[in-house]
């Protein structure tokens, strides 16, 4: 009797699907989550895009951070609601009282006008004539893709002449080896030079930054962020910028770490003695951020 019955559903469900089939009904899947947060770029990016170029700035997109949603309250409330039912249930408890409170904020919720929020944190370039614009913005976009508002939570600038070095700065791209990923000694490079960079301003920080530019292209030609070899090279920078007919080849560099008395702080000191006179001996100092200090 049972092998009748199984024989009997499976019948039934066989026709369903020719049927279903022959009216050449399928199945479609919605976006994915990653399908509605490129879609939400997207927008975001070709939106600024226009509104930029409106005002004569070329916009260039770098990089995002983790999408935040940001629900109003009627929303939450729901939510919270729904968790307290879920737990409840999961421990064995009775659920019944908190029905017509849900179906309550349901109500509630369908005639608040307050609209969910996709919170992008972007991180993106604006050139202009000789100057690159480099800006960490959160963008707040509707469920329709709609920009409602924009915050600059850090901007600074810089010249064309350090725009591939402001941008992997920006991103925290790779310095001194492309192995296809950022390594942990240029991860901790950028860690410490953006945790001094977010406390200075204006003049002061602009210099910092010309400074930053200047130390990764030097690790990048040295293949390495080991001190030694960056802080020779502002050294002789440094001393052909300020010593007239000075010539880097006719002097010998030494380069040592020492804690200054005078600065209270260890330093890193560079020593350039002539060749053709011993007692010709040139001093800098540097910071351990690479900032010259004499």
């Amino acid at each position: 009797m049972s092998g009748i019955s199984f024989l009997s559903r499976f019948i039934v469900f066989l026709l369903i699907t020719l049927f279903i089939s022959s009216c050449g009904l399928k199945y479609v899947p919605g976006p994915s989550l990653e399908d509605l947060s490129n879609n939400r770029k997207q927008q975001l990016e070709s939106q600024l895009t226009k509104d930029f170029a409106a005002v004569g700035k070329k916009y260039k997109s770098l990089t995002y951070g983790e999408a935040v949603v940001i629900k109003p309250q009627s929303y939450q409330r729901l939510d919270s609601l729904f968790e307290v039912k879920y737990r409840m249930s999961q421990s064995g408890l009775k659920t019944n009282e908190l029905d017509p409170l849900i179906e309550n904020q349901k109500m509630i919720l369908l005639s608040d006008t307050t609209e969910v929020l996709y919170m992008e944190t972007h991180w993106f370039e604006l050139a202009q004539d000789s100057i690159c614009e480099f800006i960490i913005a959160q963008c707040f976009l509707n469920n329709k893709n709609v920009l409602r508002k924009m915050e600059f939570i850090h901007e600074f600038q810089t010249g064309v002449s350090n725009q591939v070095w402001a941008e992997k700065y920006m991103k925290e791209d790779w310095i001194t080896r492309d192995m296809g990923y950022t390594s942990n000694d240029d991860l901790n490079f950028y860690s410490m030079m953006k945790n001094k960079e977010f406390n200075l301003q204006g003049e002061e920080k602009n210099r910092f930054l010309e400074n930053v530019f200047l130390v990764m292209r030097y690790a990048n030609e040295n293949k390495s962020l080991n001190a030694h070899g960056i802080t020779i090279k502002l050294a002789a920078r440094q001393m052909k910028n300020e010593i007239p007919n000075f010539n880097a080849a006719e002097y010998v560099f030494s380069f040592k770490k020492e804690n200054s008395a005078e600065l209270k702080q260890d330093v890193y000191v560079v020593e350039a003695v002539s060749e053709k006179d011993k007692n010709v001996k040139i001093t800098r100092k540097y910071d351990l951020f690479f900032m010259p200090l004499n």
